[in-house]
């Protein structure tokens, strides 16, 4: 009895090496059909491009009074900084606050870069906002 356990413990050992080098065979097969490129990045290594090669994008907002809210609401936002090299691609600001995101505000780099005024199609409360991040896509 004592000898069959042992090759039945023998076999389960065995079934599990054999099952995880399996799995670890697929995943990193997986893995390797993950393409890379300028545009998209999956797994991989490779170098991908900025089109902003000097300084970052910077977002401010200017603000103006709302009488039905009583209070200041964010008029206009402007982006300065853009490279000319990023003309025609998609930028997306978010303004955010306690964490979250209070809306996105999406326009097209213009021809020359320098700057960029969007405006917000919801009313967000100035008051809220704390952060504006910049992000160029394409």
């Amino acid at each position: 009895m004592r000898k069959a356990l042992s090759a039945f413990a023998r076999r389960r050992i065995l079934f599990a090496a054999v099952l995880a080098l399996t799995l670890f065979g697929a995943i990193q097969g997986f893995a390797a059909t993950l393409g890379t490129g300028t545009n998209a990045l999956g797994a991989g290594n490779a170098a991908v491009a900025s089109c902003q090669t000097s300084g970052a994008p910077t977002g401010t907002y200017t603000v103006s009074y709302d009488p039905a809210l009583a209070g200041y609401v964010v008029a206009t936002v402007h982006v300065t900084s853009l490279d000319a090299g990023c003309a025609g691609k998609t930028i997306s600001l978010t303004l955010t606050g306690a964490g979250s995101s209070l809306g996105t505000l999406t326009g097209t780099v213009p021809a020359s870069g320098g700057s960029l005024a969007l405006t917000p199609g919801a009313t967000v409360v100035a008051a809220d906002v704390t952060g504006v991040s910049v992000a160029i896509a394409g």
